[in-house]
Order: structure tokens, then sequence, then C-alpha cells
């Protein structure tokens, strides 16, 4: 059976690595301690979660790193590669990978919580007001904090976390992967970011700008095959 693929995005410190550190159990993505990144870029690594195999992708939000590290042709064939992680909730779901793809939210830095999951209970409707209904939620902390007498301070709520995020990726994985069509998907994107009116100071030029020619496209669309074609 093959890999299914799960894709982290969260904006820079939200602490994505270190949920995949928590799901793999040990020390597999290194957990940035500097607000720098590398803009549409990604790092896979293969997670087995209760006995099946899951391809967890680490990614570079939108306000990472510098705009001018890499060019449009690269970004937006990056893009078309991994469904990139995008700080915008709409921008991802509703745009990119269309309303075909299951998200949920796991809220990190909940270990002072006396109860984690009231976080969600109390907070929920403001991410609904939004238009953010995730299919599924985790409230969680994603570090075990400081080793004091041979035991880390939170040592229980961090097994308890894994198992919550564990299971919310069981449950809302799809069984099928949604095939993401190829050149019909950079002018269909652009489309649907039109039509919702979502501007974003760096992702929506990218997008607008694949619908300028039929050469530009087609151009594009060669890229992301290149590039995928060579991983």
């Amino acid at each position: 059976m093959q890999n299914r693929n799960v894709i982290i995005f969260g904006e820079t410190g939200a602490g994505k690595s270190s949920v995949i550190n928590l799901l793999a159990g040990k020390e597999v993505a290194k957990v940035a301690n500097t607000a720098r990144g590398c803009t549409f870029q990604y790092t896979s690594y293969p997670i087995d979660i209760c006995g099946s195999e899951y391809s967890v992708y680490d990614t570079s939000g939108l306000n990472e790193g510098d705009p001018h590290t890499i060019n449009r042709t690269q970004a937006i064939s990056q893009m078309y590669r991994l469904l990139i992680s995008l700080k915008n909730w709409r921008l991802f779901h509703e745009v990119i990978c269309a309303k075909e793809v299951p998200i949920v939210i796991v809220v990190t830095g909940l270990e002072d919580e006396e109860c984690m999951d009231n976080w969600w209970f109390q907070n929920r409707d403001k991410f609904f007001a939004y238009g953010m209904t995730p299919e599924d939620y985790a409230c969680i902390t994603a570090t075990k904090g400081k080793l004091k007498n041979g035991r880390h301070m939170f040592e229980e709520e961090y097994a308890e976390s894994r198992d919550k995020v564990q299971r919310i990726i069981m449950t809302c994985a799809l069984e099928k992967p949604w095939v993401v069509p190829k050149m019909q998907w950079l002018v269909e994107t652009s489309v649907r970011c039109q039509r919702i009116k979502i501007v974003d100071k760096e992702v929506f030029p990218l997008l607008h700008k694949c619908t300028g020619s039929k050469e530009e496209v087609e151009e594009l669309a060669h890229a992301a095959l290149v590039e995928q074609c060579l991983c």
C-alpha cells in the first residue's frame, strides 16, 4: 500500500517540526530557533503510525524566508509538487486543494492548561467565524518540558498528545489519494483564487500570473513536471 501523505502547514514558530518529532517519537525534524526560512520549501519524513506508513511533510510558511531567494517559476512549480503550506486556511483548503483534502487543526503550546481540550471548546467559535471548520482537532503540547529528577515536566501530557495526533490522522486520512491535475490545476487554482477574492501579497500575484498567457502556463506546468520527475 502506498504511503499516505500528511502536510503540516502553519506560521513560523507554530511548532510544525515539533509536531513531526512528536509523531515520530524521536527527533527527526530540526526545530528552528530563528524566523528565517526557505520560501516554498519542504522536507518529507517517513513515519510509522500504528503500523501504517505515512509521508509527513514539514513545510515553510509564506511568512518565512527571503522572497527573493527563489524565482517565480520555481515557486509555482514547487507549490504544484507540494500543495504547499499556506498561512491562509481558505487559500490552502478552498483554492489549492479545492476542498478535496481533509484538514485538521492541531493547537500547540497548551502544556500549562489544566485540561488541554478545554481550549478548543473555549475558542472554536473564533475559528468557525472565519470559515475554518476542521474535520477534527487536537489540543496538545509538543514539548516534554525540562528534565528534573530524571523525569520530564510534561511527560504525561506529551504521551497523551502523541496519541491524539496519531488518532486524528488515522481517522481523517483519505483511503484513496486526491490526484492533482497537472496543467489544469495551475489554471483552475488561479480561477478559484480570484473567485473567492483572496489576496495574499506573496502568493496571489504568483497564481494570478499563471493566467497571463497559455505559453506561460505551459512553461510553469512543464517546470513542475520536470521537478517532479527529478525527485
